[in-house]
């Protein structure tokens, strides 16, 4: 499988992956809009009859079925203001966001390791001897593609360390990572989304303690160097939780770009981080597709 096969079957998943995003975009607006037209109407209702204010406008009794009978055993019961539907709306959109990005990741992590594979296939110099397991070199010429896909799944440490050996290969990535033309360390980006998807993952998208975080992903990007590290990345790492009670939360929510004019100017936080492992997806083909580009003179 060739390279620039490889990086469109990525960006053929990512492409999906943004339509899914802004389908999301699209039913959390129009959710919110009908919510604010509700709330409206009630403000009219509310003036002729005060007495209604603050009565909740749903309620949800919750219940799952007893095995032994099928009988119902109730675990709960909310109500709901259209304030609380608002906020709903709002962290049920940012879910959302979590859970693509962690499938984003997941999709570039697919791509770190066939690209890994293709490597190998190609170059059987390229990879290290341990990557190989305990075979002969005559059983390597006779292995195909797909094995070289799954001794690279295999990989210890992937795909930090598949990472680090084309960085050992590729001077030049190394280099990009860290100066180029989207101002960002790409290498800090990547152990940021890591590091985001895994708590998506197991946290429901919360950390329990945010500078342990911001130190793991410092040290995982190299920046953290006997407890010094730049103020700046620690900033650019906190950009993406919100604010207030939610500021252990990941967020990933559009910030919205001149209020003052009558469009909707936003800025995409979920396609920004996307964007860092596209960019880097894109960079590694160009090294893989030819070898003397990311190489030293």
């Amino acid at each position: 499988m060739e390279i620039i096969e490889i990086f469109k079957k990525y960006t053929d998943e990512v492409s999906q992956i943004y339509l899914h995003q802004r389908a999301v975009k699209d039913t959390a607006k129009n959710e919110f809009e009908r919510l604010i037209q509700q709330e409206k109407r009630y403000e009219k209702i509310y003036a002729e009859n005060p007495e209604l204010k603050g009565i909740s406008l749903s309620a949800h009794n919750l219940s799952f079925r007893i095995a032994k009978d099928n009988s119902p055993y109730f675990f709960g019961y909310k109500e709901s203001s259209l304030e609380d539907k608002k906020i709903a709306v709002v962290l049920s959109k940012n879910k959302q966001y979590q859970w693509l990005l962690a499938e984003a990741y997941e999709a570039f992590e697919d791509f770190i390791e066939y690209a890994y594979a293709h490597a190998g296939y190609t170059d059987k110099n390229f990879w290290p001897l341990s990557d190989f397991g305990n075979i002969s070199l005559s059983e390597l010429e006779e292995k195909n593609f797909e094995w070289f896909v799954f001794r690279a799944k295999e990989k210890r440490g992937k795909p930090q360390s598949i990472l680090s050996h084309f960085r050992n290969k590729f001077p030049l990535l190394q280099q990009i990572e860290t100066n180029n033309k989207l101002n960002t360390n790409l290498k800090l980006a990547i152990a940021l989304v890591e590091q985001l998807r895994h708590h998506i993952v197991h946290t429901s998208g919360v950390v329990s303690n945010k500078e342990q975080f911001i130190k793991n992903v410092l040290e995982k990007s190299g920046l953290y160097n006997n407890r010094k590290f730049d103020i700046q990345h620690k900033e650019f790492i906190e950009t993406f939780f919100g604010p207030d009670d939610y500021k252990n939360t990941i967020s990933l929510l559009e910030i919205q770009t001149n209020p003052e004019i009558p469009f909707d100017t936003y800025i995409s936080i979920f396609e920004h981080l996307s964007n860092y492992l596209m960019a880097y997806a894109h960079l590694l083909t160009e090294c893989l597709n030819s070898h003397n580009l990311c190489r030293p003179e």
